[in-house]
């Protein structure tokens, strides 16, 4: 029966998509890192958002979510969407590879397509995204056909549209596909990207009232991290382990790709891989590698032989049932080992519980909700822990969460979040220096009435806020007074 099941490559994707879709929809799991960018961003212009928007990224996934969570009151339709462009996706890597059965086995055994299978994020829509726009650029450069070049534009300009990390690979594209060619090729395609962007550029002129938000936004706050260690000064160093763990995700073939044959066929795309995996490991994050997953195996079948696709795909079966437990634990009980990377990091100190966190503070929030009706709520101690409240409320009984950040803000008298400046510092006698203020500042149209909160929340923890006395003490809430 089993040779029968992988003779059939469609009846192998049947059951891939329903495992993973048993997978995604039975696991509490539902990812952690820009989760909130997403759900919170669909949440809120879907109206049932009790609390300011804080988003890292563009709002185009979540503002296109909105109506369906609007519908439902619920974000399952996040998890439905991922299964959707993965199974596209798949057959896509079917389609493109020519039917190649090895490239099929080695993306449904692939560890990062597992890792990715219950995230509420946009990554296989990106994935696939990113796939579509290799494939058409490098239909390019095997015919020069500027429709080809256009094509591939837009889909990667889509790509930065929902996630604005893809115009720096763009940049790489140029470098390496576009630099040996006539400028105007170069031109088209940065026209064409454009093009891909319109969906922000037009949404961010709508709701911030500037059409380059979200990518200047994001430019800063990676030139924040990377020169100062962010904002609020997190600082940021090179984690040696995560990028282990990274690595450990790349196959082990893929060096095999830099035989002098190999390499000489696929010169350009090999470049663009590899410079593209450096760049993600300057922040080294398992689900990065996702983009470019499906572009490597894509290789890989093409130049793997049988042994060597099936020691490859052996290795990825191992890591992907490592990769699974997690999510199976999460089916009944709450680890502070989510996913692998957390489960690898804390594998000395693992624990268990049988009852979520996330449905405790569901649990407190309505009976705050019902108990204390109408009310604005400051939310501490971290600047974010609001969001989580916003996030699993769904009634509309509460005014308003608001972030501790904004309300000491409130109490200073202040609008200025973080400022830096930078100037020339001659080192001759020169009477001027020039200098460049950059700086973030809270919402000058913020119309909280901040003297009318009386209560204060914080999360699992005593607040850390003077002014507020304990007034009650729920599962996981601490709920807090204003002193008379």
């Amino acid at each position: 029966m089993l040779k029968s099941i992988l003779k059939n490559n469609y009846l192998i994707i049947i059951i891939f998509f329903l495992l993973a879709s048993i997978l995604s929809l039975s696991t509490h799991f539902f990812g952690n890192a820009d989760i909130n960018d997403y759900t919170d961003t669909a949440k809120f212009f879907a109206g049932e958002y009790s609390a300011k928007l804080r988003c890292s990224h563009s709002i185009l996934f979540g503002w296109i979510h909105a109506p369906l969570v609007k519908l439902f009151d619920s974000f399952i339709f996040f998890k439905i969407q991922a299964l959707f462009w993965l199974f596209i996706l798949v057959i896509s890597v079917y389609l493109i590879s020519n039917k190649n059965k090895k490239t099929l086995l080695l993306l449904l055994t692939s560890p990062l397509i597992w890792y990715m299978v219950p995230w509420m994020t946009p990554a296989f829509l990106l994935s696939l995204l990113f796939l579509w726009g290799y494939y058409f650029i490098n239909k390019f450069e095997k015919s020069l056909k500027w429709k080809y070049l256009v094509f591939s534009g837009i889909i990667f300009g889509f790509a930065a549209a929902i996630w604005t990390t893809p115009l720096y690979l763009c940049v790489f594209l140029i470098l390496i596909y576009l630099s040996n060619k006539k400028f105007y090729y170069s031109i088209l395609f940065v026209l064409s990207i454009l093009i891909g962007l319109l969906p922000i550029f037009l949404l961010d002129q709508i709701y911030f009232n500037f059409a380059f938000y979200s990518i200047v936004k994001h430019f800063f706050s990676d030139a924040a991290f990377f020169f100062y260690g962010g904002v609020y000064n997190q600082g940021k160093t090179l984690h040696i382990p995560s990028i282990l763990i990274v690595v450990l995700f790349i196959p082990i073939y893929f060096f095999s790709l830099y035989k002098k044959e190999r390499f000489n066929k696929e010169k350009k795309g090999i470049i663009f891989l590899s410079i593209t995996l450096l760049f993600f490991l300057l922040n080294p994050q398992i689900r990065m590698l996702i983009v470019i997953t499906p572009i490597i195996i894509l290789l890989l079948g093409k130049y793997l032989t049988k042994k060597q696709a099936i020691i490859q795909i052996f290795i990825f079966l191992i890591l992907s049932i490592l990769v699974i437990n997690p999510y199976l634990i999460q089916v009944k009980y709450e680890t502070n080992g989510e996913d692998f990377s957390s489960f690898f990091r804390n594998i000395n100190n693992l624990s268990f519980s049988n009852t979520f966190s996330e449905d405790l503070i569901k649990e407190d929030v309505n009976n705050i909700a019902t108990e204390y009706p109408n009310e604005l709520f400051v939310v501490g101690n971290n600047n974010e822990d609001y969001q989580e409240l916003a996030r699993v409320y769904w009634g509309g009984s509460i005014k308003e969460f608001v972030s501790i950040e904004d309300y000491s803000l409130f109490l200073e008298n202040k609008t200025i979040i973080a400022e830096k400046e930078v100037c020339s510092l001659s080192k001759i006698k020169n009477r001027r220096d020039i200098c460049i203020s950059i700086y973030l500042r809270k919402f000058v149209a913020d119309n909280t009435n901040y003297t009318n909160i009386n209560y204060a929340i914080s999360i699992n923890e005593p607040l850390n806020l003077q002014g507020f006395d304990l007034e009650k003490k729920y599962n996981l809430l601490y709920l807090y007074k204003k002193s008379s």
